[in-house]
Order: C-alpha cells, then sequence, then structure tokens
C-alpha cells in the first residue's frame, strides 16, 4: 500500500448483491486504512439505496443504459489515483482502463493484464479461499476478513424509515424464510422441505414465519405457505431495503445461499445457510452466529445452477429435521 494516503479512491463493486455485501468488508478495509482518502463507489443501479459505507458518494451504472467503456470514459474527470476492480470480469477491467485512473487495481484472468495496471494472480486453486479474502488480498495479503467482515450501516432509525413503507404489519417476533435464489436451481433448498420445517416451528406458540424474495418466488412462497396459520407469503412485496430492514428485525432467517443470505450476513444476526451446488469455504456468511449446512458430496461443489445427475442430492439430503433442531436450538426452543 502506499505510504501517503491516496486523495481520491474508486471501487468498482461486484455485479450480484451477495457479493456486493460481502465486499462491505474490503470498503471498510479501504476507509480504515486511508482514512484521509474520498472513497466512492460505483454500484450497479438497484443497489444504490442500500446503507453501504463509503466516504464520498456512490455512481450507479445501469448496463442497460451505459456500456462498460462509455460509462468508464465518464470517471476521467474525476480525478481519482487509485481504482479497485473486485468484479472479475472483461467489461470490468475495461471500464476502468477506459478511465484512465493511474492505479487500476484487480486480479488476472480474461485478458485483464492488458488493462489493469496492478494485476495480481489468485493465490492457490480457484475458489479455494474466501471471496472476501481474494477482495481483501487486493491491498495487503495480511488483511484478514476475521477484522473487516461484510457490514451495513443499518442505524435504528434506517430500520424503522424502512419499515414504516412496507405495506403490511409484522408481527412482534418472527423468522424469515428466503426459498429463493437467482442463481438457479441448484441452490435452491426443496419448497417440501421449507414447508415442513414451517409445519414443525409453528407448533411453538406464538411462531409466525415471513417468506421473503422477489416478484418470481411467489408460487415458491405460496407452496410453503397455503393453510399454514401464522405462515405468510410476503414474496414480491418488499422492496429491497425493506427486506434489510425486515431482516434486521428477525430472530432467525433460514434461506439459501443467497444475497439475502449475505444480507442477514452483514446484520450479525442469527442464521441458517443452506449450501448446495456452491461452496461454503469461498461464500459462506461471515457471521459469528450463523450455522451453515452443507452435505460436502463427492460431486459437490460444482457450482452449476442445475444438477447435472438431476437428482439434486446436495439439496435433497438436507433434511428438515436437520434444519429444525439448529432452529430449536438458535431460538431455545
Amino acid at each position: 500500500m502506499p505510504e501517503a494516503d491516496p486523495p481520491k479512491i474508486l471501487i468498482r463493486t461486484p455485479n450480484w448483491l451477495g457479493d456486493l455485501v460481502i465486499s462491505t468488508g474490503f470498503i471498510g478495509a479501504v476507509l480504515e486504512n486511508y482514512p484521509e482518502s474520498q472513497v466512492d463507489l460505483i454500484v450497479k443501479s438497484g443497489f444504490e439505496n442500500l446503507p453501504l459505507p463509503y466516504r464520498g458518494k456512490i455512481i450507479p451504472f445501469d448496463p442497460e443504459k451505459n456500456s462498460a467503456g462509455a460509462f468508464g470514459k465518464t470517471l476521467r474527470s474525476g480525478n481519482y489515483t487509485h481504482y479497485y476492480v473486485l468484479p472479475p470480469g472483461f467489461s470490468s477491467a475495461w471500464m476502468s482502463f477506459q478511465s484512465k485512473i493511474p492505479q487500476r487495481i484487480g486480479y488476472s484472468g480474461e485478458f485483464r493484464s492488458l488493462l489493469l495496471s496492478h494485476a495480481k494472480k489468485h493465490e492457490g486453486t480457484s475458489r479455494s479461499i474466501h471471496i472476501l479474502q481474494e477482495y481483501l488480498n487486493l491491498m495487503a495479503p495480511d488483511i484478514t476478513l476475521e477484522k473487516y467482515p461484510p457490514h451495513l450501516e443499518t442505524t435504528e432509525a434506517w430500520v424503522e424509515k424502512h419499515l414504516n413503507t412496507f405495506q403490511n404489519s409484522l408481527p412482534e417476533s418472527f423468522i424469515v424464510f428466503t426459498p429463493g435464489a437467482v442463481y438457479g436451481p441448484a441452490k435452491q433448498w426443496p419448497l417440501e422441505h421449507f414447508r415442513t420445517l414451517a409445519t414443525q416451528l409453528i407448533q411453538f406458540p406464538g411462531t409466525s414465519i415471513l417468506i421473503l424474495g422477489t416478484e418470481a418466488d411467489t408460487d415458491s412462497g405460496t407452496e410453503i405457505s397455503q393453510g399454514l396459520e401464522g405462515v405468510h407469503n410476503y414474496c414480491g412485496q418488499t422492496s429491497l431495503t425493506e427486506l434489510l430492514a425486515i431482516l434486521a428485525k428477525a430472530k432467525l432467517l433460514v434461506g439459501n445461499d443467497s444475497g439475502s443470505m449475505h444480507l442477514m450476513g452483514a446484520l450479525q444476526r442469527p442464521q441458517i445457510a443452506i449450501f448446495g451446488s456452491t461452496s461454503p469455504t469461498w461464500t459462506a456468511p461471515v457471521n459469528p452466529m450463523a450455522t451453515v449446512l452443507s452435505r460436502n458430496l463427492t460431486c459437490s461443489p460444482c457450482f452449476a445452477k442445475t444438477c447435472r445427475f438431476g437428482h439434486y442430492d446436495c439439496l435433497t439430503q438436507i433434511q428438515p429435521e436437520q434444519v429444525f433442531q439448529e432452529a430449536k436450538k438458535i431460538l431455545s426452543l
């Protein structure tokens, strides 16, 4: 790292919600290690209202409206000296190259070495260390994710503000299920397992379960909740900020390896994270209150969106009873 603080630093944050949330640990490290620097963020359009840590401004980028190269050219007048490129693709490196910012730091691969001023090689095999540690290694190898876990600036006032815009009344105490995963079915615990778990949990007096997700998850929420008293399907009924505010009040989240899992991780609240085709080594929530469940089969992690064998054993073999027992321990039931 340079001896003097760079006057202006720009960070190109990841495109996926979960990776963006994970990257807040890296952003926190930059803020602490360069206390005199302005730290601006490029954030994919739609995520800019999250309470991200920064010291400057958030610059939304909409790939549907701007090409990476054209957007990069708009950054030339910003007088940045350092540009951290966190997404792994060619286009994000091309954006940095077109910005003409002198110090462009990121990982090599996909011909990115030609575009970055500092193209770092990955240590070890692909996905063998946590992705947050990969980000932190762009600064220095001795900076650890334990010191800089993901963090969102969710003050009590921020949470209340966004709860007040939610159209439904919330129970005083509740559990959240998030059955969706944009990545694909190889990340999605079976809906019948979620329903069995809901049936077990609502046997305890006063238990309410909220099912949250996007509009695409609405039918899944219906399949889980139909006919179960105290189980509410609110999929497609929350904004991203409302989802985060609700998670901040939940006493437990049960969900897949998804953006909502990492939101709960950044809140440092109790959660059960279910992994299928992906790897906890690479993307587990950095949260001491997280319980991570993974079968570690010989065919996993495969990182595929669908199961090439068609059986999805990595998910189906995580039985509702196992999750129920973990939930009982967390909730002291």
